[in-house]
């Protein structure tokens, strides 16, 4: 055997598996990326004293993102901006518009609830509304009454609140135990 000959021999690698699974892991890293996210706008939310942790919302809940001029973005889009329309009337409009597509595609029911000794019906699923720490308190109240008219009726409305002050890094109390 002729060691010399050998050792003067290129080696090529086959690059073609390595690349192979590099483009796997791509695949795998999109297909797995969390989009739960996609409503949500960069806020600085407020921070509560005590808070509940939202570990199971509902996967269909609507996100009303509130920032600190008073405009309203739903799904990416300005729905509501306070230095071009006058009145609410385009809030009032989103509600039901989010509430008529919901019932419609079968994301947001109805039930039956007693108000005032009369049964009326309200939307089941709640809906999100997420308020920068600097927004003027008027818009936010301006949601939650439209939320609550007849003809849009949603009943259960959250606030997102932070569990830390991005400002100052103070942390809340949390109401479970243990914590």
């Amino acid at each position: 055997m002729n060691i010399e000959k050998m050792v003067k021999e290129e080696l090529e690698m086959d690059m073609t598996p390595m690349i192979d699974c590099v483009f796997l892991l791509m695949i795998f890293f999109v297909l797995v990326i969390d989009l739960s996210q996609k409503n949500l706008e960069d806020l600085i939310l407020p921070r509560a004293e005590f808070q509940e942790p939202d570990d199971e919302p509902p996967e269909n809940r609507p996100i009303l993102n509130v920032l600190q001029n008073g405009t309203v973005v739903y799904q990416s889009v300005v729905k509501y901006d306070p230095l071009v329309d006058q009145g609410y009337g385009k809030i009032r409009q989103l509600l039901m518009d989010i509430r008529e597509v919901g019932l419609a595609n079968g994301t947001l029911e109805l039930m039956d609830k007693d108000i005032g000794g009369k049964m009326t019906q309200v939307m089941k699923d709640p809906i999100l509304i997420r308020a920068d720490k600097w927004t003027e308190w008027h818009y936010v109240g301006e949601i939650m009454k439209q939320c609550s008219q007849p003809q849009i009726a949603f009943w259960k409305v959250q606030l997102a609140l932070s569990e830390e002050d991005k400002e100052t890094g103070i942390k809340n109390a949390s109401l479970t135990r243990g914590q």
